[in-house]
């Protein structure tokens, strides 16, 4: 995932020409919330802590094998993280793309145009942490893409997925910047605020 789209820019993984057509539009590009990490990240700080205090305790051989289990769970987590860093979703005006895998790049498709119903939960955790899980529905048919869960900014990313589904030619939801996202407002001209009388 080195380098960056010739066509979309800074900010856009080099990856990413391989999937989008000409003339495809990026509405938003992330990765999966951290908390996809936690779990993973937890268990490796445990097990380190059981190693440092099982460790004044037994002889040399134990310590050593007590050592090499540790190790393979700091691997699972660097595994975790490489996973999670090379996984991306994608929001096109066209369709909604999961691409992942380290090994083996796969990348999931939903078209925005076979979306007939989308769910948006957010757990309690969820509405702590910031993160949110979208769940479509097509008409009568498996997608290959149907849940993504971990998805950070929820909020935003319902709105601007619901948009492309429900009303593609309105005006765009704009990016979020400086920690705040805004929606573009249309004033009537004849407001009671603009009015000279």
């Amino acid at each position: 995932m080195a380098g960056h789209s010739e066509r979309y820019g800074p900010g856009v993984p080099k990856e990413l020409d391989r999937y989008l057509v000409p003339g495809e539009d990026v509405v938003f590009l992330l990765r999966r919330h951290w908390v996809v990490l936690a779990e993973p990240f937890l268990t490796t700080m445990f097990g380190l802590l059981v190693l440092a205090v099982l460790s004044a305790w037994v002889d040399g051989g134990v310590e050593t094998a007590l050592t090499l289990v540790w190790l393979l769970v700091l691997s699972r987590l660097l595994v975790a993280a490489w996973e999670w860093w090379y996984e991306l979703v994608v929001a096109t005006d066209k369709r909604l793309m999961l691409v992942h895998g380290v090994i083996t790049r796969k990348v999931d498709i939903m078209p925005v145009s076979k979306v007939t119903d989308m769910r948006y939960d957010r757990s309690v955790t969820g509405r702590a942490l910031g993160y949110g899980k979208f769940v479509m529905e097509s008409a009568g048919q498996d997608q290959a893409l149907s849940t993504i869960n971990y998805i950070p900014d929820s909020d935003l990313h319902y709105q601007q997925i619901s948009q492309l589904i429900f009303d593609p030619s309105a005006p765009r939801l704009t990016q979020k910047t400086g920690g705040s996202s805004r929606v573009p407002v249309v004033e009537p001209e004849e407001a009671w605020w603009r009015r000279k009388d």
